[in-house]
């Protein structure tokens, strides 16, 4: 009898004894969840020796540490890479295993996943960037009909060469209609200003060339439409999102709190001179870049069906003009799941209006 009141005894004991190793089990678990550092890259659009992931909450995110604080008390290091070669070089970065995230322009993730690489699409880093055709001084081109047959450099595998391709199609052109030049963004800038080509098409920064007086602003896609404009996405590996989902959702919650922030309309002005702090640029650029724009519409995170179907869009433009010979489906490619769950943790689910297909804000019931 007393033994088998001892035995009784025991078992809370023993009931305890394995919940609390289960315990330890399963925090430890989570911690071999998390990788030992996480790999970032972005095109470098920065100046003056200072690096910028453009005029976004990614950059917002890189100047304050925000992800070194997140993930300080965890012991997980942050490695950030800004590339001058932009996306072309990150998706061979990619290719060989070293990088985990990183922040691309439309056309470079479908270049990307196209050309097999296994990636997800797992947040909206910004859309409706716009792209502007820098002249050099006395070529006489007003518009992208005069471009046949001049020294035309748009960096390949980049955003801009497909919204580039666009706009000659507008006019009956295509690449083969100018003597077209592969060149770095800052390759190019020097030399349309040398007048060593007649123009360059690219980002915001070709408006440093008009300030200087050493070239000519012609053409840009500002309100000329969706289809025209540039969205950036954030790229997951498949196997960091397999491998470190937690750390993925944390991830993306720290850009969503970024996003929120450059959100705010009212405080357009300090945003436009935090960017200038990161990136060296003048505030002017910015100012003129978002002018007409809702702040809150241009940094929606969502993967909503303006978005993505943004990228279906891309794709087709891309395989249409022989930039990709594969397609995929960008819905399958696109996965919301770590972003929904940053949001619902941050409670904003609502926060963002979604867009419909056409690229505009959906009226809610």
């Amino acid at each position: 009898m007393t033994r088998r009141l001892l035995s009784i005894g025991r078992r809370p004991l023993l009931a305890s004894a394995l919940a609390f190793t289960a315990l330890l089990g399963a925090g430890a678990a989570t911690a071999a969840d998390l990788p030992k550092v996480i790999r970032l890259a972005a095109p470098e659009q920065g100046s003056a020796g200072k690096s910028f992931a453009g005029a976004g909450p990614v950059s917002l995110v890189y100047a304050q540490k925000a992800l070194e604080s997140e993930f300080e008390k965890d012991g997980v290091k942050i490695e950030w890479k800004f590339f001058k070669g932009a996306g072309p070089a990150i998706n061979e970065a990619l290719a060989t295993g070293q990088l985990d995230v990183v922040f691309l322009g439309d056309l470079a993730g479908v270049i990307g996943r196209a050309s097999g690489l296994k990636t997800r699409l797992v947040a909206s880093g910004g859309r409706g960037s716009n792209s502007y055709l820098a002249t050099a001084l006395g070529s006489n081109i007003q518009s992208f009909k005069d471009l046949k047959g001049k020294r035309v450099a748009v960096l390949r595998g980049t955003a801009y060469q497909l919204s580039f391709n666009r706009l000659l199609e507008d006019q009956g052109l295509t690449e083969k209609d100018v003597r077209f030049t592969n060149l770095d963004w800052p390759t190019s800038k020097a030399a349309v200003a040398s007048k060593d080509i007649d123009a360059t098409f690219g980002g915001s920064d070709l408006q440093l060339l008009k300030l200087a007086g050493t070239a000519e602003i012609p053409v840009s896609t500002r309100n000329k439409g969706p289809i025209y404009g540039i969205n950036s996405g954030v790229i997951a590996t498949d196997d960091f999102a397999k491998q470190h989902p937690e750390a993925l959702t944390r991830l993306i919650k720290v850009i969503v709190k970024q996003a929120q922030v450059a959100s705010d309309d009212s405080k357009r002005d300090a945003l436009f001179n935090r960017f200038h702090e990161i990136s060296g640029l003048p505030v002017v650029l910015f100012s003129s870049d978002f002018e007409g724009t809702s702040l809150k519409e241009r940094y929606s995170p969502l993967l909503d069906d303006g978005f993505v179907s943004h990228y279906t869009d891309v794709i087709d433009g891309a395989k249409k003009i022989g930039i990709i010979r594969q397609t995929f489906d960008a819905k399958t490619w696109a996965d919301p799941s770590f972003l929904n769950r940053a949001l619902k943790e941050l409670q904003l689910e609502t926060f963002w209006a979604p867009t419909n297909s056409a690229g505009l804000v959906a009226i809610r019931p």
